[in-house]
């Protein structure tokens, strides 16, 4: 180790042993010095971290994670630091640009592509600023969704050094956790969000943020009203305040939402930001749906195909999958089943796994004659796959799905719960041994299920419902699981 440490990785952690092992694996061999705030583990993470070598400060958690930041900030004595949380994975590319960095002496900072898994095989990406050289006048801001940007910025201009653009990828696994559907977690952040929006009316992120929990929790009152307070919060800034905004497009697209419930309404009121949204994938995605919501498929047309012309966006599948599967839906209603084909097979070229995408494609192939091409074509794409065997159960090929789980279970167990799925909906016995904890195969039996529930197919879902009783001992939470999704059909 060399006298003066070179890079220093600073973390807040609180409770992270499942999480750490991984991030600590990957950053190996990278780092001088380690620096960790803990604010309040009770599990294994000290000693993991004491194990790493790494020098940990615990600090009582007070609502801020600026504040939890900047602390880990002031441990650092490196030249450098790489700014990372428990659950983010540094791929090996982005290590080796990180160590040549550190000899670049006209770079200040760096920023790093945040890729976030998300269901079916989709992704989010940000531009997110990680990596700076240590200087007393660098300091993150926001009690949540803390950002060092401004004082990166002026340290920059200050120095006269410069901002880098770092290959390789830094993954989250926060949505792989099943963080967010934690309530005690909502209330904290809504009462943090709320803070920064009284301290700054002009926090459009916080704002966009608290519009983003109204949508997930799909909480209309809340929803409602925090769209109309960011109305007159624009109204009292300026739009001109938003042009610059990086997720213009996806605030107004809530905005809108929270707003007005007619898509005509909410047309009307998205119009008026065509003019600095225009570049926004989510925008032009947003009024293509509603040009099609209002039966003007010419129109609709032309937003989801300015979609495929526009820059990759931090979601890749707005500018790919979605507005391919939006001309779709067209070709399927001016009845052209072979272009809703091509259209849906477009789409899967871009991500395989997509469920709106397979299901469309097996329902257009088997329409045009066409599901065994079909089914081959998409194996070349990706072989079997749980996916496309969900989706020619809810198109309702139930031998063609049938038949691919069995191939499937023999190394994903999982799939012999499809095969479980498309015998109780044919009426078939099945003598199924799943080799899976109690967990995986509620999971695994729900996601075949929901891929079951989410087609229009009601002769299958009866079929499957009259024969439910037969597996209710094994899967006791089925009978209200079923109550809950379709409450008329639903097994006495």
């Amino acid at each position: 180790m060399p006298e003066r440490p070179r890079l220093s990785i600073c973390m807040i952690v609180r409770d992270e042993e499942t999480m750490l092992p991984g991030l600590l694996d990957g950053v190996a061999g990278l780092w001088d010095e380690l620096c960790v705030v803990d604010t309040g583990s009770t599990d294994g993470t000290a000693g993991l971290l004491a194990a790493a070598g790494a020098a940990v400060r615990a600090l009582a958690w007070n609502d801020d994670f600026a504040a939890a930041r900047n602390a880990s900030l002031d441990m650092a004595g490196g030249d450098w630091i790489l700014v990372l949380d428990a659950d983010e994975r540094v791929s090996p590319e982005l290590a080796e640009a990180v160590r040549a960095l550190l000899d670049d002496d006209a770079a200040g900072a760096a920023t790093v592509r945040l890729c976030n898994e998300l269901p079916h095989g989709h992704r989010r990406d940000a531009r997110l600023l990680r990596l700076f050289r240590r200087d007393p006048s660098i300091r993150y801001a926001h009690a949540i969704h803390e950002d060092p940007t401004d004082s990166v910025r002026a340290y920059l201009e200050r120095t006269g050094r410069e901002l880098r653009r770092l290959d390789g990828e830094l993954r989250h696994l926060g949505y792989v956790r099943d963080v967010a559907a934690a309530r005690d977690k909502r209330r904290r952040d809504l009462r943090l969000l709320e803070r920064s929006v009284a301290a700054n009316p002009r926090d459009w992120y916080s704002r966009y943020k608290i519009l983003e929990q109204a949508r997930f929790w799909n909480d209309r009152a809340a929803w409602r009203t925090a769209a109309a307070d960011t109305v007159r919060a624009v109204d009292a800034a300026g739009p001109e305040s938003l042009t610059d905004f990086p997720f213009l497009g996806d605030l107004l697209v809530l905005m809108a939402r929270g707003l007005h419930d007619d898509p005509q309404e909410r047309l009307d009121w998205l119009e008026r930001w065509r003019a600095p949204a225009a570049t926004s994938p989510e925008y032009r995605l947003e009024c293509g749906a509603l040009q099609e919501a209002c039966g003007r498929g010419a129109a609709a047309a032309r937003e989801f195909e300015a979609c495929l012309d526009l820059p990759p966006a931090h979601l890749a599948q707005n500018v790919t999958v979605r507005p391919l599967l939006g001309l779709c839906r067209l070709a399927a209603a001016a009845g052209d089943v072979h272009g809703a084909l091509a259209f849906a097979e477009r789409a899967l070229d871009h991500n395989a796994r997509d469920p709106e995408g397979l299901l469309a494609a097996v329902s257009f192939a088997a329409a045009a004659g066409d599901l065994p091409g079909f089914v081959v074509r998409h194996r070349r794409r990706r072989g079997d796959s749980q996916e496309l065997a969900q989706a020619l159960l809810a198109g309702g090929e139930i031998g063609a799905a049938r038949d691919m789980a069995v191939r499937l279970s023999a190394r994903e167990p999982a799939a012999a719960l499809g095969v479980l799925v498309c015998d109780l909906v044919s009426g078939r016995d099945s003598d199924l041994e799943v080799d899976l904890e109690r967990d995986e195969a509620d999971a695994a039996f729900e996601a075949w299920l929901t891929a079951l529930w989410d087609s229009h197919r009601v002769d299958l879902k009866r079929a499957f419902t009259t024969n439910a009783a037969a597996v209710t001992e094994v899967f006791p939470w089925l009978p209200d699981w079923l109550v809950a999704r379709t409450p008329a059909s639903a097994p006495a």
